[in-house]
Formats: structure tokens, C-alpha cells, sequence
């Protein structure tokens, strides 16, 4: 009576798993992900050529950012400070841009500068493709002022990269409400090695 019952319950299992359907991810082409290698190099003073335009005399203002990248995840870049833990560095230059707030932002280890482990995530048009998309991954980033308060500012946007240009460039939407300001700034970033 037990093998009966053993084998009727292995049945049903092998029947449960046969009828289930595989659901795939939208394919990111994560496994050839070369483009995110074009804007890092494995030395600790490196920082790609990064600028963010300013409107009000519309020209091109390089400011510098470490980048991170993984292995694990290979179509992420990020910022960050991966020689000195506890650093950070001038993401998306939001040390020049919110520094002037009250308060200020903070110098002392432990908080210094402005991280983003995650910030953009590289999408190629297809497999092997030297172009794509540069989606701004959206999220909360924490900046601390010099009496350890902090504030958040979100970020979202997007872009496109080229591989053979070497250039990626991309609209980064700000949320400021968190420090009095608007829903919405829109601020444009290019990057070259």
C-alpha cells in the first residue's frame, strides 16, 4: 500500500512539474556586456571623461567620479570609491551641485562624498551590438551634511550609448523635493573614457 501511495504522489509531482511553463526575463544581453569595460580601467586614479552641461551658459563642465563596476553584474556602472572604503566619490557631480546647501555635505570617513554602487545600467539593441539604451537605474541617493543629517535625492532617466564612439550620454531626472526643491530636474551627462 505504500509503494501505491509513494508512487501516485511521485506521479502528481512529475505531472505538477511537466505542465509548468518557463517565463523568461526581457533578455538584457548581460553575458556580452563589453560597453560598461569602454568607461573603466583597473587603476585607482582613473575616472572616465565625465561632464554634465549647464544650461545657464550652456557649455560642458568635467567634474571627476571613480567608477565601479562587477562581475557579477556586468552591464551595471556605478560610482564609488573601491581603493578607500568608507570614501565615496563625486557622483553625477552631486558633491558640487547640493554642497552649497545649508549645512554643507560632509569630508569625514565613514561619509565622504556620494556613492551609487548602481547608478546606470547598459542595454545593447541586441546581441554582439556596439549601441543601446543607458537606463538611469531609478533610486534614493543618501547625502550626509557635515553634522551627520542626511538628506535624499532621487534619481531616474535615461540615454543611449555607442561603443565605437566611445561616448554614452544620458538625461539624469533629479528629485529634489526632499531639500525644498522641484519634483523634476533634468540634467545631461556625457561620458568618454
Amino acid at each position: 500500500m505504500n509503494l501505491l501511495r509513494t508512487s501516485a504522489a511521485l506521479l502528481l509531482v512529475m505531472l505538477a512539474l511537466g505542465s509548468c511553463k518557463k517565463r523568461f526575463a526581457e533578455p538584457t544581453y548581460a553575458k556580452s556586456a563589453t560597453a560598461v569595460r569602454i568607461w573603466y580601467k583597473q587603476d585607482p586614479f582613473y575616472t572616465p571623461n565625465a561632464e554634465l552641461f549647464i544650461d545657464s551658459t550652456s557649455t560642458w563642465r568635467r567634474f571627476t567620479a571613480f567608477p565601479l563596476v562587477y562581475d557579477n553584474d556586468p552591464n551595471k556602472y556605478g560610482f564609488g570609491n573601491p581603493y578607500l572604503p568608507g570614501k565615496g566619490s563625486n557622483a553625477l557631480n552631486m558633491n558640487s551641485i547640493y554642497g552649497r546647501l545649508p549645512g554643507g555635505l560632509t569630508s569625514d570617513s565613514g561619509y565622504y562624498n556620494v556613492t551609487i554602487p548602481k547608478c546606470f545600467e547598459f542595454v545593447p539593441d541586441g546581441p554582439e551590438a556596439k549601441t543601446g539604451k543607458v537606463n538611469v537605474l531609478e533610486q534614493q541617493v543618501r547625502l550626509y551634511r557635515r553634522d551627520k543629517s542626511f538628506f535624499d535625492i532621487g534619481i531616474k532617466g535615461g540615454g543611449t550609448y555607442n561603443e565605437d564612439a566611445q561616448l554614452f550620454e544620458v538625461e539624469v531626472i533629479f528629485d529634489e523635493t526632499s531639500v525644498g526643491g522641484p519634483k523634476e530636474v533634468r540634467r545631461k551627462y556625457r561620458f568618454r573614457p
